[in-house]
């Protein structure tokens, strides 16, 4: 009687099993090309002047504010499932280089290319991207400015790589967009201000 439960137990737990893997490559899947950067925060022990974490129907609204400024940045919003941006002011750029080689290394190790590297009297910039099949699944930028500026963005979705490459190559891929007034227009204010809430998993 035992051995006759243990039949239809087994099979259960192997039905289990599987389905788990299955809702795990899922969520793999959807998080492709998400990046954590809260940890580049924490070297400057302040609150980022411009705080952003957008699912896809912000992106969408995001995308129509740009749309008669930047044609080619609102066509590459409309794609995107996440954005994740920290903007800080005034701070010691230089206490987050550690924190940013943490990440970088983090990325290549993880399959990311680096695609641009900048480094001169006025800043130093890292971008990083990762591919699957025919898009840019997503794009990772590391802006340290010598005048106290550091910006953190990573984006994700299924990202047309003709547009991106057009866009960083006339070195305006985030041209046109004011990160202050379009929080303004989803009711809060670019300081202090909580990430908004995202309708999906967003990149963090």
């Amino acid at each position: 009687m035992k051995r006759l439960l243990l039949v239809p137990i087994c099979a259960l737990v192997s039905v289990l099993a599987a389905l788990s893997l299955s809702v795990t490559a899922l969520a793999q899947e959807r998080a492709a090309g998400q990046v954590d950067l809260s940890a580049l925060a924490e070297p400057f022990g302040s609150r980022p002047k411009v705080n952003i974490n957008f699912g896809s129907a912000m992106m969408n609204g995001f995308a129509e504010t740009l749309r008669s400024r930047n044609p080619e940045a609102a066509e590459v919003l409309a794609t995107i499932a996440g954005l994740r941006v920290m903007v800080f002011e005034d701070v010691d750029t230089s206490l987050a280089e550690a924190s940013v080689a943490e990440v970088a290394a983090r990325l290549s190790g993880d399959g990311w290319t680096p695609a641009l590297e900048v480094r001169d009297e006025n800043a130093k910039v890292d971008l990083f991207l990762i591919e699957s099949g025919p898009f840019v699944k997503g794009l990772t930028v590391l802006v340290r400015e010598a005048g106290g500026t550091a910006v953190f963005a990573n984006v994700h979705g299924d990202l047309d790589p003709a547009v991106i490459g057009k866009l960083i190559a006339r070195g305006n891929a985030l041209g046109g967009m004011d990160f202050g007034d379009i929080m303004g227009q989803f009711g809060q204010g670019a300081t202090d201000a909580a990430p908004a809430k995202a309708d999906g998993p967003a990149a963090r």
